[in-house]
């Protein structure tokens, strides 16, 4: 029985890292600047890195009515606009 707290070892590991990523990635995802009072934030989403064309928008706040379509990426730009 020596390669039962292997086992247990690499199992709490496996569960631990699933753990650390199941809660660090929608934070990332959605993480953004509070908005003040008559402000909006606008994220523009690009298909690469290089932010040439542009997939997706989405806002929120006080300038406006809020949006969100197409697609979402890891490549975007945060403009906040006061109104």
């Amino acid at each position: 029985m020596a390669y039962a707290p292997i086992m247990l070892r690499r199992t709490l590991y496996t569960a631990l890292t699933l753990a650390a990523l199941a809660v660090a990635t929608p934070a990332v995802a959605y993480a953004g600047p509070p908005v003040g009072q008559h402000q909006s934030v606008t994220y523009t989403y690009y298909s690469t890195a290089a932010k040439t064309t542009a997939v997706g928008w989405y806002s929120y706040g006080y300038c406006g009515e809020p949006f969100d379509y197409g697609t979402h990426t890891a490549y975007f730009t945060i403009v906040v606009v006061n109104c």
